[in-house]
């Protein structure tokens, strides 16, 4: 069990927020930029992962905080029940 498979039992997150390249790219093994892995919904050894930008990033580029927000949005939905 890796020490992140561990904290994982111990919280039992309902859902991971990504932040930023480098978290996007140790959860889900991919370069892919996060402008098109954002928007949708991803997988981590069965947890539900949402990708958004990170906060630094988005102070430098204040439009991209409308899609923080819709990816947010998106990470509470999929938290409801019947979501």
């Amino acid at each position: 069990m890796s020490p992140s498979s561990a904290g994982r039992s111990l919280v039992q997150p309902r859902i991971i927020l990504a932040m930023g390249r480098f978290a996007v790219q140790s959860l889900l093994g991919t370069q892919e930029p996060i402008g098109k892995l954002r928007g949708r919904l991803h997988q981590y050894e069965g947890m539900p992962v949402v990708v958004t930008y990170h906060p630094a990033y988005l102070l430098r580029n204040l439009p991209d905080k409308a899609k923080a927000w819709a990816d947010l949005c998106l990470a509470l939905d999929s938290t409801l029940p019947n979501a």
